[in-house]
């Protein structure tokens, strides 16, 4: 099962007419487009920005409605369309209030959507913004290693669109009785106490529904500190497992009280670093599976107790290798960064227990090396893809 974010993406290549055009917009919202846009493009990091105001993503998502191409987006969407490519069925998409275009792509790919919608179902469709560029078109931050990257931008979702519908809890639970694996997301669009007491308490029973279910959250880069921080007293320190990217591990090291300082300055971190974070992380909020990606490697902190280091060691592998596939390209080739990241963490940390497997303090640390796609066709959701393939083949 995955939920709850599932959106169309308009997909748009970044050129530099298009950065051009941009620049020399003045309605609201352009300018803060192009500056988020070229500082995710300095420093080659997937990032998001929501925007609150309806009217000004009118406006940005008007500019751009004969551009690029339109596919199934959200992090829910997208690890429902891996699950069903890698033959596993069925594959439920909790998406309450999700738009008729959205349950008709998500039906064609052979996916069972729920809605939760009483009525008439004519919610509108969400249409997000994607932009995926190559280096070279502003000039790369130092310390930066230059690849292809995607910068999204979002409106922000109704709660309603993140949250069962208290009278319909008890049916949600008997249609996913048969899931083991639930892939979770959007908790970034909830925004009081109150909303996410009541996503923590329905997580809480999606994960009672048999011994065996667990469940996964995948972060965003879109969250505000105050969310952020219900993110953490809430949502996930009641799951199984998390996923993010080097950038939220960051925020949320921020959110935890570290030094407030702006994320282009502690960006990009080294490989010794981003251990020390994940198990700052893992430690706060006591998840018993913390996977990190990060360009040219995989780091993943476990509990010990906590499956078979070695299987989630090759479930990472196996991850590595279908998020290669779906980058496309002309060929792969392994990370030489993630080579040296392996290298310096092994250096720091003492040798490894078994290859790539560390036992650092009371946590386990995986790490591999990954596949590098070269001339790369795809980035968008290539974390989700990871993130949800690696969750499903890692038998803890």
């Amino acid at each position: 099962m995955t939920g709850f974010n599932a959106n169309i993406d308009r997909v748009i290549p970044v050129t530099r007419a298009l950065l051009d055009d941009l620049r020399q917009q003045t309605g609201p919202g352009f300018g803060t487009l192009i500056d988020h846009l070229e500082q995710s493009m300095r420093h080659c990091s997937a990032d998001e920005m929501v925007i609150e105001d309806p009217a000004v993503f009118h406006t940005l998502s008007g500019f751009f409605s004969t551009a690029g191409s339109l596919a199934i987006g959200g992090q829910a969407g997208i690890a429902a369309i891996q699950m069903r490519m890698l033959n596993i069925a069925p594959v439920t998409c909790a998406v309450p209030g999700a738009g008729p275009h959205t349950r008709t792509m998500l039906q064609d790919a052979g996916i069972i959507p729920l809605t939760f919608d009483p009525g008439t179902g004519d919610n509108p469709d969400i249409i997000h913004l994607i932009f995926e560029y190559s280096p070279g078109l502003v000039p790369v931050a130092g310390g930066v290693v230059p690849r292809s990257n995607r910068f999204i931008v979002s409106p922000a979702h109704d709660p309603s669109t993140v949250l069962i519908p208290g009278i319909r809890e008890d049916s949600f639970l008997e249609q996913i009785a048969t899931c083991r694996r639930a892939f979770l997301s959007g908790y970034q669009y909830l925004r009081t106490e109150q909303e996410f007491v009541t996503a923590a308490r329905q997580l809480l029973r999606i994960r009672g529904v048999h011994p065996r279910m667990r469940t996964h959250v995948e972060c965003v880069s879109g969250a505000t500190p105050s969310v952020l921080s219900m993110m953490l007293d809430n949502i996930l320190k009641n799951t199984d497992s998390i996923g993010l990217n080097e950038h939220e591990l960051a925020m949320f090291i921020q959110a935890l009280g570290a030094p407030d300082q702006r994320l282009s300055e502690v960006l990009p971190s080294s490989p010794v670093a981003l251990v020390r974070d994940a198990l700052a992380l893992a430690h706060a909020t006591g998840v018993p599976r913390l996977h990190l990606h990060t360009f040219g490697y995989y780091i993943l902190v476990l509990k010990p107790g906590v499956g078979q280091p070695g299987l989630s060691r090759n479930a990472l592998f196996v991850a590595a290798r279908q998020t290669a596939d779906a980058a496309g390209g002309s060929g792969q080739v392994l990370s030489r960064e993630g080579l040296q990241a392996y290298s310096d963490i092994r250096t720091d940390f003492g040798p490894d227990e078994s290859p790539g497997i560390f036992r650092i303090g009371d946590r386990i640390v995986v790490i591999i090396p990954t596949w590098i796609s070269q001339n790369i066709k795809k980035t968008t959701g290539l974390g989700d893809i990871l993130s949800s393939t690696a969750f499903v083949a890692d038998p803890f």
